[in-house]
């Protein structure tokens, strides 16, 4: 045999039934830069508002294979492949604990969960990932802007800078726009989605039930608020990048619509229909899109405030 196939051998060994299909694709995460000393930085929310959504509830089936394991409005959406776990976001901190009860009382193992996937790198998707990876033995996937923020513990945030650290974790698989991570029955396409963080990342899949394909989105961020917006020194593409996220989520047709924040994708309100006994509760065909239109005004009214304020500032 011949050393190129005795090493694609040993390649398929150690991956088994997992593969990376590397896409090309023409938009690409932006990357992060050092930050500039002279950019006014956003203020952070307090920590309390991140332990008040931290509350803690019991995780329930969303969909056929899909089950929430978050807190009452920090998402943590797991998926069962057939061939182990993956899981999207890890709340803060002090989530991670929640979220490998939650797992368990599901009746799966924390060592099941085979991958971590982020959506980006702040505190309340991105702190509990520290425990979550020693304790599964996952690997954990993200944008390249991402795991530089991931592995610094969040101090390059380009908004507030070192004002939410998180635990520094390191990432194990650097993912672009467009490519797909097959675990079991389940592939994961990653989607470019900045604006909120220049690696933010929405993640869709394909759910079979009863002989249909049911398209899942795990939707990033779209805020802005607080941002500067205008010739922001440390993200110089922020209103291109968000204005390109804008048409890249309208453009996907999802029939299940979940969001790193609990509200966005009115949680509370389907889960008391789950429960009400409507095993659809969740199908939601144009929550995306009300979730893209509501983003997009909210940032031109800002972006329009700021742009105001600074040709008023030149007059004076």
């Amino acid at each position: 045999m011949s050393d190129s196939f005795l090493a694609w051998i040993a390649y398929m060994h150690l991956f088994k039934s997992i593969a990376i299909s590397l896409i090309a694709m023409s938009f690409q995460f932006t990357q992060a830069a050092p930050l500039n000393a002279q950019q006014a930085l956003t203020d952070a929310p307090p920590m309390s508002l991140f332990e008040s959504w931290n509350t803690p509830i019991e995780p329930f089936k969303i969909f056929n294979h899909v089950y929430y394991v978050g807190t009452e409005n920090l998402s943590s959406v797991l998926f069962d492949t057939g061939d182990g776990l993956v899981l999207i976001d890890s709340g803060i901190d002090q989530s991670a604990a929640q979220i490998k009860a939650n797992i368990e009382k599901l009746g799966f193992k924390i060592t099941d969960v085979k991958y971590l996937l982020n959506s980006h790198a702040r505190l309340d998707q991105a702190g509990g990932f520290a425990k979550l990876k020693q304790w599964s033995g996952a690997q954990l996937v993200a944008s390249a802007a991402n795991a530089e923020m991931l592995e610094n513990g969040g101090v390059t945030d380009f908004a507030l800078g070192k004002q939410l650290p998180f635990p520094s974790v390191a990432v194990d698989i650097i993912i672009k726009d467009g490519q797909q991570l097959k675990l079991g029955r389940q592939i994961f396409t990653a989607h470019a989605t900045p604006g909120h963080l220049p690696g933010a990342t929405s993640w869709t899949t394909d759910i079979r039930y009863h002989f249909k394909n049911y398209k899942v989105i795990y939707a990033d961020s779209l805020f802005t608020g607080g941002y500067y917006l205008l010739n922001n020194n440390n993200y110089p593409n922020l209103v291109s990048d968000i204005r390109h996220t804008f048409k890249t989520l309208d453009a996907i047709h999802a029939d299940i619509f979940l969001a790193n924040k609990a509200d966005r994708f009115h949680m509370k309100q389907k889960l008391a229909k789950l429960n009400a006994g409507d095993k659809k509760a969740f199908i939601d065909q144009t929550g995306l899109q009300n979730y893209v239109a509501k983003g997009s005004v909210e940032f031109e009214q800002q972006l329009q405030q700021q742009q105001r304020l600074a040709q008023f500032k030149t007059l004076q």
